[in-house]
């Protein structure tokens, strides 16, 4: 490749993983003959200056870290109009994005680099009337449990450093601590009128998840039909309102039973909005914020090229030879072929 490359780097990513698989990447990046300017970052408000600054001035940047540092770089990306080809070094706790499009490995992300196999792809949106500055999420955007859980674990893991390094393992037991606290203290089920393709729903639910992907946490599979080259987002409604129900609807979830037994209900549309007495408190790949009870959440179709190793029906990959991953032919509910 001859345009400048930047590598942004995450060292905090994935509880700190990400800084001791460092020499991993830049060896891997080196021996396909990936050039690259390196950008350390060392603290979010850093990662947040130096995707601003990066935008401007390289063509192409690569992220290394989780799903909320592909966010950082692509929300500049995007506020900056700017047209750049982000890559994604997949070193996070979950990896939503890189699972889903094919570039969950080093060696498949490397080589969709070095290849240049790219794609355009769908980006969610979330705006405030009279907030000039969109939000935007690559993956998710959640309201009620999905933030309580974030929220939660991330503290728990800043109070308790050493069970960071083992954080895949021992966030389970924190996120069951973040569900009791939740109902306990009230903060769930949520109460808002929800606006898609003409209709109106009111809704009483204790998490609600707008996915541009088919994956959740790294775990739960949703929605078939969630894709992020649809040109739609797919509303995730969860019926229960109790701790006991959480257990009952993953377990559907698992078995992947949940949509037939209606446990989740699934709408899918181009734009919602969301109507509530009270500010809302939205989870955007992992980044909290708080907004106003009047928001519209939406989809904009193909407006950020990445690079990707997935590959769609009658698609191929580079030299001819059909890709490994292959989505069209992906039975819902199991592992994707790697």
């Amino acid at each position: 490749m001859t345009e400048k490359i930047a590598l942004i780097y995450n060292p905090s990513a994935g509880g700190g993983k990400a800084q001791r698989r460092q020499g991993r990447v830049e060896a891997c990046l080196e021996a396909k003959g990936i050039r690259y300017d390196l950008f350390i970052t060392e603290s979010e408000a850093h990662l947040v200056e130096t995707a601003e600054i990066v935008a401007q001035r390289y063509p192409v940047i690569l992220g290394a870290g989780g799903d909320t540092t592909l966010n950082i770089i692509a929300t500049q990306i995007l506020r900056n109009g700017k047209k750049n080809v982000l890559g994604i070094i997949s070193l996070g706790s979950v990896n939503d994005l890189a699972r889903e499009i094919g570039v969950h490995r080093l060696e498949k992300a490397a080589n969709a680099i070095k290849y240049r196999q790219t794609r355009e792809f769908d980006v969610g949106v979330v705006r405030v009337p009279k907030q000039s500055q969109p939000y935007y999420f690559l993956v998710s955007a959640s309201l009620g449990l999905g933030v309580e859980v974030n929220r939660y674990v991330d503290i728990w893991m800043r109070k308790h450093p050493f069970f960071a390094t083992f954080r895949s393992t021992t966030q389970g037991t924190a996120a069951m601590s973040a569900i009791h606290q939740a109902f306990k203290n009230k903060h769930v089920p949520l109460e808002l009128t929800l606006e898609c393709n003409g209709d109106r729903h009111t809704i009483v639910t204790a998490l609600l998840i707008f996915g541009n992907i088919s994956s959740y946490g790294g775990t739960f599979r949703l929605s078939p039909t969630a894709s992020p080259v649809s040109g739609k987002l797919d509303c995730c409604i969860f019926d229960f309102n109790s701790l006991a129900g959480v257990a009952r609807v993953s377990l559907d979830i698992k078995r992947q039973k949940h949509l037939e037994k209606n446990t989740v209900k699934v709408l899918q549309g181009v734009t919602f909005k969301i109507h509530s007495q009270k500010p809302l408190d939205f989870q955007l790949d992992g980044e909290i914020i708080t907004l106003d009870g009047e928001v519209e959440i939406a989809i904009l179709p193909k407006v950020l090229t990445m690079f990707t190793f997935d590959c769609f029906p009658g698609e191929t990959s580079p030299g001819g030879k059909k890709l490994t991953r292959q989505r069209g032919n992906r039975k819902w509910g199991k592992k994707a072929a790697i």
